[in-house]
């Protein structure tokens, strides 16, 4: 077949590289479509993955109703330049209103209750819709829930290892140091508009009070200022989980890194006013800490924080912890492979059975 994949956020890229690697040794061809976003162009080309450029929209509705129009005539080229037999996107409203009326079998995503009205057209456009069963909503009447995160299609135990001396060798410091990764975000998401962030004063007092019992590694959307570019992380991108894998807690404001680091079994604490089914699920599950924004819970996220660091054996505590959550996970990719391959006799399948994912594991 012919398979078309659509991505925007970074982490859009790692939840469907693995599926890609395994479709092309199964004998496909797979093209790719692309959003600019932080580091996303990267990424594509550290793991080889020819893209074609999407335009992102500025703010404004001329502006998005201009580019979602542009968009969708760049889908449709894809398409039909490469005679596309199904398209896999993340619900990108452009892609699906190309392939819908290009009457292209279609298959959606999402793992975010906050991108709302936009996720809810898009889902009306495609012929399957996957989510998590965390998910908090119900967006079309072909919604189709497995039993696996995001973060679960390239951090599967299948999928993901790593070197813990080759970690320590890559940020330079002492085998067995505690290290905490921050992360701080940009806030430019439509979904994150009129939402508070970290405060300037609360960044440098987390940074400073980690300080005392554990090398910072900061992680940011945008320019640090002067107190804290001494911390900013400097390793390739494509290492980042390996960084989350090896650290003694994650600290940040970003729900994609904080459910990853709970995917490697390193604690979490998620800063955000915006709280997903998925980091609500790995909360009762005691891998993952929410706060909101105000700055009441700011400072009990950071006195939170420094009680982790200072937990004896947390570390271990939170690997079992993980252990026991992935026990009843399927393995995604195995999972959407064959879902793939087999539309839509496969979305019958899980319509009529949803346990038949546990063929997966």
């Amino acid at each position: 077949m012919n398979i078309l994949f659509s991505t925007g956020h970074p982490a859009q890229i790692h939840n469907f590289r693995v599926v890609r690697e395994q479709l092309i040794a199964r004998g496909h061809n797979v093209y790719w479509l692309a959003t600019k976003k932080d580091i996303s162009e990267n990424l594509l080309t550290v793991y080889g993955i020819e893209y074609t450029m999407l335009h992102r929209p500025q703010k404004g509705a001329l502006s998005k109703i201009a580019i979602l129009i542009k968009n969708a005539l760049i889908t449709a080229k894809v398409i039909k330049k490469n005679k596309i037999d199904i398209v896999v996107s993340r619900l990108n409203p452009s892609v699906a209103l190309a392939a819908f009326l290009m009457r292209k079998k279609q298959i959606g995503m999402s793992d975010t209750e906050a991108a709302g009205i936009y996720d809810y057209l898009s889902a009306q456009l495609v012929n399957a819709m996957i989510t998590a069963t965390s998910f908090e909503k119900q967006l079309c009447k072909e919604h189709i829930r497995i039993n696996a995160s995001i973060e679960l299609y390239y951090l599967h135990p299948n999928y993901f290892n790593y070197d813990l001396n080759e970690v320590y060798k890559l940020l330079n410091i002492p085998y067995g140091q505690k290290y905490v990764i921050i992360r701080f975000v940009g806030g430019s998401a439509f979904h994150d508009e009129g939402h508070l962030r970290i405060s300037e004063h609360n960044k440098l007092k987390l940074v400073q009070d980690i300080s005392n019992y554990a090398r910072v590694f900061v992680s940011s959307e945008d320019e640090l200022n002067d107190e804290l570019l001494q911390y900013k992380i400097e390793i390739p991108y494509e290492k980042m989980h390996m960084a989350l894998a090896g650290a003694t807690l994650f600290f940040g404001e970003g729900a994609s890194m904080a459910s990853e680091s709970v995917i490697c079994g390193t604690p979490a604490i998620y800063v955000n006013d915006l709280w997903a089914g998925s980091t609500n699920e790995e909360q009762k599950a005691g891998l993952l800490f929410s706060y909101k924004t105000d700055d009441i819970s700011q400072n009990e996220a950071i006195n939170k924080a420094l009680e982790l660091i200072n937990k004896p054996e947390i570390k271990k505590e939170m690997v079992q912890k993980r252990d026991e959550y992935l026990k009843d996970k399927i393995d995604p990719v195995a999972f959407f492979v064959w879902f793939i391959e087999n539309f839509p006799e496969s979305k019958q399948i899980m319509l009529e059975n949803p346990d038949y994912q546990y063929n997966f594991r």
